[in-house]
């Protein structure tokens, strides 16, 4: 009897080989599946998408994809806060101008959340939200919270150096500059206006952003 952990390629593979067949750990299953969630709640949308289908994607039974989440909702919450590609996960050393720092960052939260499997999944917790209420709380701590304090820990850094006299409440106004930068292209990159990701027309962006509060004026 064929294991259910492995894809048809996977057993192939295995066929012949001596001793005990490797076996995926727990992880690397929660993994696959997360993937092939993904690309069937893209390609099938959310409301269509059956375990039954995800299993098969995954190259694994229902049993065993069940056994590591339980329902699809689960699973949705599993694909939206699984970080892979935050910034914040795999950030460079800050740059010594904290205002140069405050740049790079905010390039870095605008590319992510304008990308195109960002807004596929913040589309996927907007559709979901209000019948799963946890679903968007998870999004807000893992995602909003997060590029918040990634933008304001610079913002904050720049005030303390002298070249910015904002207010104490540095968490308001890192909503107010994120906002600035992303509020409009958000908008109209969920709904479908899209536009290649420009990093240099991004740059000159911020920087108008940031002449609106007072730093980088020159």
């Amino acid at each position: 009897m064929s294991r259910p952990d492995f894809t048809p390629a996977d057993r192939t593979a295995i066929k012949g080989r001596p001793g005990r067949p490797l076996v995926c750990s727990e992880a690397e299953r929660a993994t696959r599946i997360r993937e092939a969630a993904e690309e069937v709640f893209a390609t099938t949308g959310y409301g269509a998408a059956t375990m039954e289908e995800i299993a098969q994607a995954a190259g694994m039974s229902k049993k065993t994809v069940y056994s590591l989440y339980s329902n699809k909702l689960s699973l949705l919450v599993a694909v939206v806060t699984a970080a892979r590609d935050f910034p914040w996960e795999h950030d460079e050393a800050p740059l010594a101008d904290p205002l140069d720092e405050l740049r790079r960052r905010l390039l870095s939260i605008a590319a992510f959340i304008l990308s195109s499997r960002q807004l596929r999944l913040t589309r996927l917790v907007i559709s979901q939200a209000e019948r799963a209420p946890e679903l968007a709380d998870q999004f807000h701590k893992q995602v909003m919270t997060k590029s918040r304090r990634y933008v304001g820990a610079a913002l904050e850094r720049a005030r303390q150096d002298g070249q910015w006299a904002g207010p104490e409440d540095v968490e308001a106004a890192t909503d107010m500059l994120i906002g600035a930068v992303l509020a409009e292209l958000h908008i109209s990159a969920l709904l479908g206006q899209t536009e290649p990701f420009d990093r240099e027309r991004m740059a000159a962006r911020i920087d108008s952003a940031l002449r609106l509060f007072g730093l980088g004026a020159n």
